[in-house]
Parts: C-alpha cells; structure tokens; sequence
C-alpha cells in the first residue's frame, strides 16, 4: 500500500472525439503535470454516440467461459466511470443508459462522445502505477509502488 497527495484535473472533451484516447490524453497531462505515474478517475458524466464494452467471463451456451465484446451504436448517457491510469495502460470500467433507462456496463474498449464528456483525472503524488503479469489472473494487474 503506498498514499500521497491527490492534485484534481478537469478536462472537458468535446463531441465526437474518441473517448478512450482522449481520457487517455488527459490521464497522461495530469500525471506529467503532477510529476507522478498514477492516475485515476474521480468523476465523469456526459454522453456517448456508441460504445464496446467487454463482459467478464460470460459463459458460452456449452458452459465455457469468454470475454464477449459487444457494442452500442445509439446514443447512451453515462450512468458511472472507473478506473486507474498509469504510462503503459488503463483499466476502466462504464455503466451507461438508453433511451428506455436500461443499463450496461464493463470493460470500456472504445466510444465516441456524442455531446461532452466532463471528467475529473486525480494523480497521486509519491505513488506510482504500474502493470505486471499476474500468475493467478493471466493477466497485467496493477501494481503500486511508493515513489
């Protein structure tokens, strides 16, 4: 476990710019800005013209597990997004709405804003972040190091 200060870096992003590349923008100033390799979000809301997200081990009808990816080409608002930021990667997730009020969510792939994005990026002075393989997951996992 490592803590430090937290500086706080609102960004607006405009319609039809790309949502992960952007947030990704945004993460990296706010780390460069904050002389530190952790990044996080603190808030966002605003609205998307589409949207992939990947499930978590959604089971196949024979009983096996995948990551399914779908995606949503309507507008949808943006109900919640989470995650860290560090120079390699993120790992965020998004819960959005339709029209009818029905909520999805996971593993934010790709999206495009529809009229703004408004979000707060935190950086944690004296931590860094950083992904390393994971034996247990198979995957990179986040790492936390005191600076």
């Amino acid at each position: 476990m490592a803590s430090g200060g937290i500086t706080a870096h609102a960004v607006r992003i405009n319609a039809g710019e790309d949502l992960v590349s952007s947030m990704k923008k945004a993460a990296m100033s706010a780390m460069e800005r904050s002389g530190t390799s952790s990044a996080f979000v603190m808030t966002a809301v605003g609205s998307l013209e589409c949207v992939t997200l990947r499930m978590s081990n959604h089971t196949k009808e024979d009983g096996s597990s995948c990551n399914d990816i779908k995606e949503w080409k309507q507008r949808l608002e943006i109900i919640s997004l989470v995650g860290t930021f560090d120079p390699e990667g993120f790992h965020l997730h998004m819960s959005v709405s339709d029209k009818n009020g029905n909520v999805f969510g996971g593993h934010l792939m790709a999206g495009t804003i529809f009229t703004t994005l408004e979000i707060v990026i935190g950086a944690i002075k004296n931590v860094n972040f950083s992904r390393l393989h994971d034996p247990a997951t198979g995957f990179k996992e986040l790492a936390v190091h005191p600076k």
